[in-house]
């Protein structure tokens, strides 16, 4: 970036692409908004040595500009605090933030302005700055999120969520948090994390899956992806009652199933379903092992499961 153009843009006298491309090249890197902070330094301590010398005597020059330096120094110091501590803490604050829900039967990526990609599962929210511009770039998600990480080593990504927070430079992982069911689980497949849930915190190695539970991060070694198959459009269910795997329809496939009071199952049931194959190919594959009957009305998109009348 040309120094010139810096400071017509600190004399609030650079054009419009200008001004643009200064914010542009802050945006672009740590070293390019440290740089940014010491030239705006310089530029405030010429400001107050042009104001004192234009009050100083001929004759006293010498002996104010030594002055001066000294103050200059300590002025440039205090400055680099204050206007550092504002450029790095209150970056994040000042930019817009987005806001993003993924309805039921639905799923969505994002690319985030660091470079990260973000998979959101159903009925996810994700809110995220339009830029990162503070010492670590901050997003909440709740819900179920797959995250490809921007590598930044002076930059960790943090993810805060209802039930804890994840804090990392760059890696692969899965996310599930939820508000109303307290969970929390973080399964990594590349690089490392930090987990954390109120006082307790934990690293996270590949290949290993962490849930906070009881109070504690419990961790075990990932056997099989087959719980983050969403991200496939694959709704996995294992030993689930039937009243739950209802419940994992509605999510999946974005309908709302009512269940007959006359239906009685203790069958616990295991598979998966493709979510573009529909709800209705998944509810016909059912009635091989369970005997009921649905109705669908499209208008309401509601489903109404009841018993099978022989």
């Amino acid at each position: 970036m040309k120094i010139e153009t810096l400071y017509k843009y600190f004399n609030n006298c650079a054009t419009e692409e200008e001004r643009k491309e200064v914010v542009a090249w802050v945006q672009a890197s740590p070293e390019n908004l440290k740089e940014f902070c010491r030239e705006r330094n310089i530029y405030n301590a010429l400001l107050l040595s042009t104001d004192s010398i234009r009050h100083t005597q001929y004759d006293f020059r010498r002996h104010y500009r030594i002055q001066l330096l000294r103050i200059a120094s300590v002025v440039i110091l205090l400055l680099a605090v204050a206007f550092g501590s504002f450029c790095f803490t209150m970056g994040d604050r000042i930019v817009p933030i987005y806001s993003l829900s993924v309805p039921a039967g639905n799923s969505n990526t994002l690319l985030l302005p660091d470079g990260t990609k973000v998979w959101l599962n159903a009925e996810s929210t994700i809110k995220y700055p339009s830029s990162f511009l503070g010492l670590q770039r901050s997003i909440e998600i709740e819900g179920e999120a797959y995250l490809e990480v921007a590598h930044n080593r002076w930059r960790p990504f943090i993810i805060n969520t209802p039930n804890g927070q994840v804090k990392v430079l760059g890696t692969k992982f899965y996310l599930s948090s939820n508000s109303e069911e307290k969970d929390f689980m973080v399964s990594l497949i590349e690089g490392s994390v930090k987990i954390s849930s109120g006082d307790k915190s934990a690293t996270l190695k590949p290949g290993y899956r962490a849930q906070f539970k009881d109070g504690e991060f419990k961790q075990s070694v990932i056997r099989s992806l087959e719980t983050e198959l969403w991200k496939n459009g694959i709704y996995y269910f294992k030993d689930k009652p039937f009243d739950e795997l209802m419940e994992g329809f509605e999510k999946c496939f974005g309908v709302k199933i009512s269940i007959d009071q006359e239906i009685k199952s203790t069958e616990r049931y295991t598979g998966k379903f493709y979510r573009y194959n529909g709800v209705q190919h998944a509810l016909q594959a059912l009635q091989h092992d369970f005997d009921f009957d649905f109705k669908w009305n499209k208008e309401f998109n509601t489903i109404l499961i009841t018993a099978k009348h022989k």
